[in-house]
């Protein structure tokens, strides 16, 4: 019997297009994925020594809105937690798109934009971003349309390119009726941090998490910052306890520990994102720009073949092998520790001086 044949109800959405991440033994590297610092060993205690009483009751996000709201020198009312960054997003979709309603965004970007999209109804349009400045006419354009969001991710995924607060301030002061969301996940590794200027415009939502120079993946805690209509129209889409109360616990830990073992993190990862990039054109490979925790690199052939001999060396890195116009490149999350960069390097060099005699690994993409 076919699919089609098989009775029952039938989803609008592909089944088989869910994002799944492939099981990683233990004794590969993992940088497949953009999970920032290892948080220190004792920080789980912080969610045992909530006792039974953490697990019995419904948890608040009230106290952990309030410790980001004071980090980041806003109101309480202007910060919302959510589960991870991605809830924040999906929600914006949820609250503010109609059925076919535009919404635009850079390409390639964050995979799950798209489907937050189509979700929600919405209409996405395009528009191309590979490297270099961010394409501002062409969002200008776009802007003149009313779209109902217009969606950037700075640092951008997978590319690592970055916007400005200029161009940041000069697309939402272009699109005052349009709600601009900005994922601003890899912010910390980036050269300017544009909270400041996207909470002057009420416009403007700024979606972040502590999943990537926090450390805290596993946790699942982000946070939205805007005006408190925004917030309010968020929270009324999202569940009425986003987030389990072990995760924040530990959240709430980790911010009071304050940011000197952040910043040490990010200064490492800074330092190992040159470094890479110099060993990648070594290796005659072209790496992009990036200010985010990873690199992408265009390998000049067939990329999903490199992805799998780095996988024998014991590196799991990420390609792309069915987003059109990346199946050529891989990204690689940088480690932030120098044993496990001195592990990645060995690795790229193994794996790319076979490449130059092994038919496998030259492989021109179909």
């Amino acid at each position: 019997m076919t699919a089609a044949a098989i009775p029952g109800p039938r989803p609008r959405i592909d089944p088989l297009s869910a994002y799944r991440r492939p099981p990683v033994p233990d004794n590969v590297l993992k940088l497949d994925a953009n999970e920032g610092a290892h948080p220190s060993a004792d920080l789980a205690s912080a969610a045992m020594a909530g006792g039974v009483e953490l697990l019995r009751r419904y948890p608040t996000i009230a106290e952990l809105e309030t410790a980001i709201a004071k980090r980041l020198g806003v109101s309480e009312n202007e910060v919302i937690a959510t589960a991870g960054a991605g809830d924040a997003l999906d929600r914006a979709c949820r609250a503010f798109i109609s059925p076919g309603c535009e919404v635009v965004l850079p390409q390639p970007s964050f995979e799950m934009m798209d489907r937050y999209v189509r979700v929600a109804w919405g209409e996405p349009t395009t528009i191309p971003w590979m490297t270099g400045s961010f394409p501002r006419a062409a969002f200008l354009d776009a802007a003149a349309r009313r779209p109902a969001i217009i969606m950037l991710v700075s640092p951008n995924n997978p590319t690592g390119a970055a916007l400005t607060a200029h161009d940041l301030g000069t697309l939402a002061d272009a699109a005052p009726e349009s709600l601009v969301v900005l994922d601003h996940a890899y912010v910390e590794y980036a050269d300017e941090d544009l909270t400041a200027t996207a909470i002057r415009r009420a416009n403007v939502l700024v979606v972040r998490t502590l999943s990537k120079a926090w450390g805290l993946a596993g946790c699942r805690v982000g946070y939205a910052v805007g005006a408190p209509e925004t917030l309010g129209a968020l929270r009324a889409a999202g569940p009425s306890y986003p987030l389990a109360a072990p995760s924040v616990a530990i959240a709430l830990e980790q911010l009071a520990r304050g940011d000197q073992a952040m910043r040490e993190h990010v200064g490492c990862v800074r330092d190992e994102r040159e470094r890479l990039g110099t060993e990648l054109e070594l290796l005659g490979l072209r790496p992009y720009p990036s200010q985010a925790n990873f690199v992408l690199v265009d390998c000049k052939r067939n990329a999903t073949p490199l992805r799998v001999a780095l996988d024998e060396a014991g590196v799991r890195v990420r390609d792309f092998p069915d987003r059109p116009g990346l199946d050529r490149h891989l990204r690689i999350t940088l480690p932030g520790s120098e044993e496990a960069f001195t592990v990645l390097v060995r690795a790229l060099r193994a794996v790319f001086a076979r490449s130059v005699a092994d038919p496998r690994l030259t492989e021109e993409p179909s």
